[in-house]
């Protein structure tokens, strides 16, 4: 069989052999395996936050009468999947093991239909009918039966429709980049927005509509050692915060948050060549959640702040140590001044980041990732080990 590859020419287009599918064909994929993807975070961050620990236990039936939770559902799935463990990733979230039919039923049910209509701009009949129009399209595909361009086209015009809202809540959700104003007088913010040690600082963040909050710890990290000379290659120790421990240590932070996702800013060396960098830990609360339970979480937070000072000093004294939350890295600096062009410092700093990897709990997301628009340009989705495409340039 001369199954013929995709080749790529130096300015990085590629060519595809004639005998390939047609084009529309790749044009379904991209969009469905976005439109599910999405469908199954907007899902998620809705039961999260009405049922917190106990989301996964959310029942609901198929057309046959079949009744099941999302964990019992997922659970069955996860173990045939193990049974070919060295095939594609390993991935334990729930919702990444649901089908786009059985999130359908699931958001149209009886019983959790009433938490997701805030966000449907169409009554239930219209809108499930939308979503099933795609499903039909989406397993055709799945099935590998041909289907047409005009397809393409209903599941454009039908995601439109149906998502309308939920793109709008989804971009909330995944984007809080207005500062809570400082004069805020509000409790939850004056509990919160005081928190903090000498490395540690609590800058709290709103989305446009003001319903999610991203309460974001920024870590200054210090230097545990340094070597190396100053004119070449610079090698340094520090503490490395394990973002997902975070959660698996302070249960009350992982059943009020919606999801936690981590930044590592891009280093600067000072004048004594000591290396400067940040790391962002972004907890995204439903407002109302956090303004409910901010006492309890203001405590969660304190003792958050508590761990990582004493584990960094503890690190300090023995960089081979290891904290239940932070733990030593090694990053690198050089200076790079290829030919014809302006000499700079590079940087390796990505052992300070914390990919997500199946035994992370739900609520963490991995590394976070800026794009207006949320459903069609995400280069990664929550629970996700690696990125689906390529960044856009103009997803800002």
């Amino acid at each position: 069989m001369d199954w013929q590859s995709v080749t790529q020419d130096a300015e990085g287009h590629f060519s595809i052999p004639k005998r390939w599918l047609k084009i529309h064909y790749y044009e379904a994929l991209n969009i469905l395996f976005r439109f599910e993807n999405s469908l199954r975070v907007f899902v998620y961050a809705i039961l999260k936050n009405e049922f917190f620990e106990s989301w996964r236990d959310c029942n609901f039936s198929m057309p046959g009468g079949e009744q099941g939770s999302i964990n019992s559902l997922a659970a069955k799935r996860i173990r045939q999947a193990e049974s070919y463990g060295y095939l594609g990733f390993d991935i334990k979230a729930p919702l990444m093991h649901l089908t786009s039919g059985e999130l359908v039923e699931l958001i149209t049910s009886e019983t959790h239909w009433p938490k997701f209509r805030p966000y449907f701009r169409g009554n239930k009949e219209i809108i499930k009918n939308k979503l099933l129009e795609i499903g039909t399209i989406r397993n055709a595909l799945a099935h590998f039966r041909p289907i047409k361009p005009d397809d393409i086209e209903l599941v454009k015009q039908n995601s439109r429709h149906t998502l309308l809202g939920v793109e709008e809540c989804l971009r909330n959700i995944f984007t809080q980049n207005l500062r809570v104003p400082t004069n805020t007088s509000e409790e939850w913010y004056l509990e919160l927005s005081t928190l903090g040690a000498d490395r540690i600082k609590t800058v709290p963040f709103y989305s446009t509509d003001e319903l999610w909050i991203n309460v974001r710890l920024n870590f200054s990290i210090p230097i545990l050692s340094k070597s190396g000379e100053p004119d070449g290659f610079l090698s340094f120790v520090v503490p490395k915060i394990n973002t997902p421990n975070i959660l698996l240590t302070h249960p009350v932070l992982c059943k009020h948050v919606t999801y936690l996702t981590e930044h590592v800013n891009y280093p600067v060396l000072s004048q004594d060549y000591d290396i400067k960098v940040t790391k962002d830990l972004n907890f995204v609360f439903r407002k109302d959640i956090l303004v409910r339970n901010h006492t309890a979480i203001a405590n969660e937070f304190r003792e958050v702040v508590r761990k990582v000072t004493e584990e960094c000093d503890l690190l300090g004294q023995d960089q081979l140590a290891r904290g239940s939350v932070v733990e030593s890295a090694e990053i690198f600096s050089w200076w790079s001044q290829p030919e014809g062009q302006e000499g700079k410092w590079a940087h390796f700093y990505f052992q300070l980041t914390q990919p997500y990897q199946a035994n992370h709990p739900d609520e963490y997301w991995g590394l976070n990732e800026n794009t207006a628009d949320i459903v069609a340009a995400r280069k990664r989705y929550p629970w996700m080990p690696e990125d689906i495409s390529e960044a856009d340039p103009h997803r800002f």
